[in-house]
């Protein structure tokens, strides 16, 4: 059984900007781990209205629901686990990716998945206060909106560039359309450093549900879609506790110059993505595998799809094979850069090749 639990987390040192109350900056964190199995026990409903608002319907859960199983306040069985950390994608939600993230539990990891305030369409703290998705956030994203859309749409789907073309396009792009966005990946990998902290915390309190559960000897995981990918390749970057990284499908926005990316990293993507990431692929001296999916949109890398029909959403490829590829290439990932701890295999990665258009490895 995967358990569940969720906590706030307030850190003290850094002020909210995203409103003007003067508060400091608070997040919550939603777990996923090993559970000790009870019977009789209800599955938890993460997918509430807020979260799912402004996602259209949902077509059919029958699948979602025979693979997401989650069960609140279990204990954590066994251990210690290694740690992996999730972000979100800009406007979605830290359960949008609950089957990966179960998947993962339930190979020996414990994920500690990110609700980044305000940015998330839906954040639910403790003592019941919601904060939704500040729509007006989506005006300072793209600036100006309809010019910076077509742009960032170009650069997308323009003819394949060479890698180094591709990303001084899209440095071009966003220090002239998005310098917001360049702005909020640090703050996100500050929310995701704060978590390491807070968790640290919690494996040395005897009083807490972390206790001694998580084995942080070999570092920390990071893995995200979207934005929450450009979150995790910042982390790779600059934050020591970290190990390696996956960015699914997530324009690499930031302000990173020539810095040099020290850890292993995995680049997902569909083929339109392709001339967004290329820094990952330029800026290394640590393996980098690097895997486009067929027939795939840019939503299709989360829960969504299991849920709606929407090609335009979620793109054409087989939902099983494709959530089943995207969870098994996470799994061998982490066992190798996290749970073994290796750092200069650059040997192919066991995948479901039916699943991908091309599979590379730089």
């Amino acid at each position: 059984m995967t358990g569940t639990r969720c906590i706030d987390i307030t850190d003290e040192s850094r002020k909210e900007t995203l409103n003007n109350k003067g508060e400091d900056r608070r997040i919550t964190v939603r777990f996923y781990y090993p559970g000790i199995e009870e019977e009789g026990k209800n599955k938890t409903e993460v997918l509430t209205e807020g979260k799912l608002k402004g996602f259209g319907k949902i077509s059919d859960r029958t699948l979602y629901d025979q693979r997401v199983k989650l069960y609140d306040g279990l204990g954590i069985k066994g251990g210690p686990y290694p740690l992996i950390l999730f972000s979100h994608g800009y406007g979605c939600f830290a359960e949008q990716n609950s089957d990966l993230c179960s998947f993962l539990a339930e190979h020996g990891y414990i994920v500690a998945s990110i609700s980044h305030t305000y940015e998330a369409s839906e954040t639910v703290f403790e003592d019941g206060t919601v904060v939704l998705y500040d729509k007006s956030l989506t005006w300072k994203s793209f600036k100006p909106l309809i010019p910076a859309i077509i742009d960032l749409l170009r650069v997308s789907f323009m003819k394949r560039k060479s890698p180094e073309e591709a990303l001084d396009i899209f440095d071009r792009h966003q220090l002239r359309y998005e310098s917001f966005m360049t702005e909020r990946v640090n703050e996100w990998a500050k929310d995701s450093s704060l978590t390491i902290r807070k968790i640290r915390e919690m494996n040395d309190d005897p009083e807490s549900f972390l206790y001694q559960r998580i084995d942080l000897s070999k570092g920390v995981g990071a893995t995200g879609h979207s934005f929450g990918g450009a979150a995790a390749y910042a982390l790779c970057l600059y934050e020591d506790e970290i190990s390696c990284g996956v960015n699914m499908d997530g324009g690499l926005f930031g302000d990173f110059g020539e810095d040099v990316n020290h850890k292993p990293f995995l680049q997902i993507l569909n083929k339109g993505n392709y001339n967004v990431v290329t820094r990952s692929i330029l800026y290394h001296d640590a393996p980098v595998h690097f895997m486009i999916f067929k027939d795939m949109k840019h939503i299709g890398f989360t829960d969504f799809k299991f849920l709606t029909r929407k090609k335009s959403m979620v793109g054409t490829s087989d939902p099983v094979k494709t959530m089943d590829t995207i969870n098994e290439v996470h799994l061998a990932f982490f066992d190798r850069y996290l749970k073994q701890g290796e750092k200069d295999d650059k040997t192919p990665l066991p995948v479901n090749m039916e699943a991908l258009e091309s599979y590379d490895i730089y």
